[in-house]
């Protein structure tokens, strides 16, 4: 075996490569980046679905169930039986919350919800207006961006299952329909029959009908008389009534006489009363006196004259002057009724004539119309029966109506809408996939074209960090130590110390680089602040531990190394190829690889839960970072010890 030391072919061969740097640099940039390039993109295409069984995914049946064809059914709960008994996936029944929680955050690769009216939508097909079924499936790029690829091929067979169990339950519809409609049918054959009894009777009804028609002619003329009479009347009540207007006036006129005779004489009368009325109210305070004085002569004398002014009071209804007042104003009111038009006797009087008026012209319009309906029932009785000779051959059209029903009862059905329960037929329900976090977008809805997006951010960290560590280490390699005389631990911590810091600076800034077009593309960490540190420590750890290979094992065999083992973390690190996916050959390195962790706290950070998985990933990330510098300051210190006395001491090759 080839030796990778100084006087070997290796080393003979890469003393006879031009040290410029600028060379050196030329061959890594244009030589071996692409060719890890390529070298990550044929890895990529390793098949996925060879694992699906160890894929933990989340199903949810909010199905309510409905009723149909009298029975209670749950269409969602038989699908997910059927679809998690063929044990093609590692399933997990949960509520609808923990199936979209779950894949948020890495505990499923997807989840299938399906929703409350599944059932009562499926059972609509034969509907006025059925309604398409809608399953939803939930997956998240940041489970790995592969993810949509494995939902898609798993929910094809899923769905044509899925269709296989609606399709039945289709046809158990439709066959119920047609053995119920051809039911029908021979009890339609059977109810004409019935109608033609019915026809049978209304034959016979017809007949009557046409004699009591008859009848009603006869009645009309009888009808047609009286209407003549009592317009005949109504004439006369109008003629009586306009009579009473005319009493009325004349009864007015001498109302109007009788009214201002009166007031001729009662009116100055009061006038002249009216200053013993004034008298009265003046003396009374006197008369009082008098009644209390205990003079009985004069007591009797001052009551007798109370009793006389009391006649002159206008308050006193019983008095001269309010007997007087009330026959002036009686006979004004009674002259008022019979001549104000306003007046309740006098519009009552006019009310009457009017309305006999109007009860002559109606019932001289109701003579008209009686004589109109005599000659109408007159054609109603023609016609009664024609209606009669049509009822006969109803009789014969319902026995021919009976033999055609039988004859149809053996005929399918028709559904309502047919366009859209044909659509139900062919594709019964729809797959609603919805990404909480896509790594690539359509673009104006042309598959070919896709962008990045938010769901991108984390895995372009990891995977830039660490390859841009490789290309660093590879750029730093060519860089010699000075010599070490008498070579010590601190000697080897200082000259790997140095190198670290350098890689480290790098690496952090290409860490930055990656998160910032993340950013870019939609890359949203709900706490930049925190989110920022990760990326930083995620950078530094990549540099470091790149930083190992290339101390170890020297440049040639170092790199080598380091993209083999970039390689494998790409494998198991869990941002291409989602939960359970793993190939088998590599499932031992995903709890080594650095990778793997950084992706966890980046992932966990751009939802800021800083839960255990957080901050054990953060913790692994450090401590890495610390085994990693102590092998490679062990390294050092080793080989130093074991060269000749002032060696060079390079951190790149032996």
């Amino acid at each position: 075996m080839t030796k990778l030391s100084a006087g070997g072919p290796v080393g003979r061969w890469l003393r006879a490569v031009p040290r410029a740097a600028l060379v050196r640099t030329a061959v890594v940039l244009f030589l071996i980046v692409p060719a890890l390039i390529s070298a990550v993109f044929m890895w990529t295409m390793w098949d996925p679905t060879v694992y699906l069984k160890q894929v933990p995914v989340a199903v949810s049946n909010d199905d309510q169930g409905a009723v149909v064809d009298g029975k209670t059914q749950n269409l969602g709960t038989e699908i997910l039986d059927g679809v998690t008994a063929g044990g093609d996936l590692q399933y997990h029944r949960v509520n609808s919350a923990e199936a979209l929680a779950g894949v948020r955050e890495n505990r499923y690769a997807f989840s299938i919800v399906i929703p409350r009216d599944f059932t009562r939508d499926i059972s609509s097909v034969t509907d006025a207006r059925p309604t398409k079924a809608h399953i939803v499936v939930w997956c998240n790029d940041l489970n790995g961006t592969l993810t949509p690829s494995v939902v898609q091929g798993v929910l094809a067979d899923a769905q044509r299952q899925i269709t296989a169990t609606i399709g039945k339950e289709y046809a158990n519809q439709v066959l119920v329909g047609i053995n119920t409609l051809g039911s029908g049918l021979g009890d339609a054959a059977q109810g004409a029959g019935q109608v033609t009894d019915g026809a049978r009777q209304l034959d016979s009804g017809a007949g009557q009908l046409a004699s009591g028609l008859d009848d009603a002619a006869s009645g009309a003329a009888q009808l047609n008389t009286g209407a003549g009479q009592l317009h005949t009347g109504a004439a006369q009540l109008a003629d009586g009534a306009q009579q009473l207007v005319g009493g009325t006036d004349q009864l007015g006129d001498g109302a109007v006489q009788i009214r201002d005779g009166i007031d001729s004489v009662i009116t100055p009368a009061l006038d002249a009363l009216t200053p013993a009325q004034r008298l009265a109210q003046d003396l009374q305070p006197f008369l009082d006196q008098w009644r209390t004085g205990g003079d009985p002569a004069l007591a009797d004398a001052a009551t007798q004259l109370t009793s006389l002014l009391a006649e002159t009071r206008s308050d006193n209804p019983d008095g001269l002057v309010g007997q007087l007042t009330q026959l002036r104003d009686g006979t004004r009111e009674l002259a008022r009724q019979l001549t104000d038009p306003a007046a309740d006797y006098r519009s009552g009087v006019l009310q009457l004539a009017d309305g006999a008026r109007q009860l002559r012209d109606g019932a001289g319009q109701l003579s008209t119309g009686v004589g109109q309906l005599d000659q109408g029932l007159i054609q109603l009785r023609d016609g009664g029966h024609q209606l009669q000779q049509g009822t006969t051959q109803l009789a014969g059209g319902t026995d021919q109506l009976d033999a055609g029903l039988r004859d149809g009862a053996a005929q399918a059905p028709h559904i309502s809408d047919v366009d859209a329960s044909a659509g139900m037929f062919s594709e019964p329900l729809d797959l609603d996939v919805h990404n909480q976090h896509p790594s690539q977008v359509v673009v104006n809805g042309d598959p070919t074209h896709k962008d990045l997006a938010d769901g991108s951010g984390p895995a372009l960290v990891l995977l830039a960090s660490f390859l841009a560590a490789l290309v660093i280490w590879m750029l730093l390699g060519a860089v010699r130590a000075g010599r070490l005389a008498n070579v010590t631990v601190a000697a080897a911590a200082r000259s790997v110390a140095g190198r670290a810091a350098i890689g480290a600076l790098l690496g952090a800034v290409a860490a930055a680089a990656a998160a910032a077009f993340g950013s870019s593309v939609g890359w949203a960490p709900q706490n930049w602040p925190v989110m920022s540190l990760v990326v930083v420590l995620v950078g530094i750890t990549a540099a470091v531990t790149m930083q190992t290979f290339v101390v170890v094992l020297g440049r040639v065999a170092g790199s080598i190394t380091a993209v083999c083992w970039y390689m494998i973390q790409i494998f198991v690190f869990g941002g291409i190829f989602p939960p359970g996916t793993t190939p088998t050959p590599f499932r031992p390195f995903k709890d080594l690889a650095p990778m793997t962790f950084g992706f966890r706290a980046v992932v966990r950070g751009d939802m800021a839960l800083y839960d255990t998985m957080f901050w054990v990933s953060i913790t692994m990330l450090v401590a890495m970072s610390v085994v990693a510098v102590a092998i490679s300051i062990a390294a050092v210190y080793l080989r130093g010890r074991r060269a000749e006395p002032a060696p060079a001491l390079a951190l790149a090759a032996t």
